[in-house]
């Protein structure tokens, strides 16, 4: 191994198929919040057990919070600094903020209403330890995630990204017929340099704002997206709870595609349209967004069989039965695999 940093452990990489030496990495974990500091804290534990100790964990509260920062004071753990933002500015402008006032050479985000499983700064410290030398100030790392839903539990994505794909297609195309949870990118397991990160910051958008940093940075700087095998983060998803990240309507997410430019090719603009705006606007029966939608794909994409068939069959089926179909599918699966 060439370089001048220190060789740490040995260690294995999935994605590589062969032992590595780890090297140490110098991460400090950028957590946004706002007026949640039950979550907060149980976020911030789950950083604290990690296998690898953190530099810090930069708080950054969207606006003042004197519940938030007496919740953290308790804590006691001179690792967590807060980072009060003078106004509510939205989770890409917040995580930007923990961003400038980090101190490590890595930066990690985790959403306040997420968890870390213990080996996540582990799993991808292996990562780059593995492509040590490949451009390390141009990498953006992540792990896969366990979605937990009130209807069940599900790995996500399926499959970890290889890059086969381009990662707008990968994102928002469909390339199953039936098959879902082929993509899943969510900010609690990104992982990359600061520096790349101050070149390439969060938009200042309350939409969408960790698709587009991958998006742009991958699509339009040269960067390189690597994805564990590892499930190592806890999303939380379609439970009754406000989040700096979900908020907006179809109307809102489709001006965000439309401001994407040429980064969305036509193909992944479409399924975006088809079968992920769509996913929301269904499970609200939001009727009118039913020909918006459509004609926005056949306008500025060019959407697939298996797009339009996604679409129609969302709007059919009511989504409490969907999901019951995808927690039969999920279970059955698993119990082929435990059983091979």
């Amino acid at each position: 191994m060439t370089g001048s940093r220190v060789v740490a452990t040995e260690g294995y990489s999935p994605s590589m198929g062969e032992p590595v030496s780890v090297l140490p990495v110098n991460v400090s974990v950028v957590i946004p919040t706002h007026d949640r500091p039950h979550l907060l804290v149980r976020a911030i534990r789950s950083v604290l057990a990690q296998t690898v100790p953190v530099l810090e964990i930069v708080v950054v509260i969207d606006g003042p919070s004197p519940d938030t920062l007496a919740a953290l004071e308790a804590l006691g753990e001179p690792r967590v600094r807060p980072v009060v933002q003078p106004r509510s500015m939205g989770p890409g402008a917040a995580r930007n903020a923990g961003v400038e006032a980090a101190r490590g050479q890595w930066v990690a985000f985790l959403d306040d209403d997420d968890e870390w499983l213990p080996r996540r700064i582990a799993c991808q410290q292996r990562e780059i330890s593995a492509l040590a030398g490949d451009g390390d100030d141009r990498l953006i790392l992540m792990t896969r995630s366990r979605v937990v839903t009130p209807e069940g539990e599900f790995i996500r994505p399926a499959e970890a990204y290889d890059a086969r794909w381009p990662i707008d297609r990968w994102l928002f195309d469909r390339r199953s017929w039936f098959r879902g949870g082929q993509s899943f990118l969510q900010s609690s397991s990104l992982l990359a340099p600061r520096a790349l990160l101050l070149r390439c910051p969060f938009p200042p958008t309350r939409l969408h704002e960790d698709w587009e940093i991958v998006l742009r940075a991958v699509l339009q700087h040269g960067c390189r997206l690597v994805m564990a095998e590892d499930a190592a983060v806890v999303h939380y998803m379609d439970h009754d709870r406000g989040s700096l990240s979900r908020q907006g309507n179809w109307r809102q997410s489709l001006a965000w595609a439309d401001g994407m430019g040429g980064v969305l090719s036509p193909r992944a603009y479409a399924g975006f349209c088809l079968t992920v705006v769509s996913q929301g606007v269904t499970r609200a029966r939001d009727h009118g967004a039913f020909w918006p939608l459509l004609s926005a794909a056949f306008r500025r994409g060019s959407p697939t069989a298996k797009q339009l068939l996604a679409y129609i069959l969302l709007w059919l089926f009511p989504d409490r039965w969907k999901r019951r179909v995808r927690a039969m599918l999920q279970g059955e699966r698993e119990r082929l695999r435990a059983s091979a």
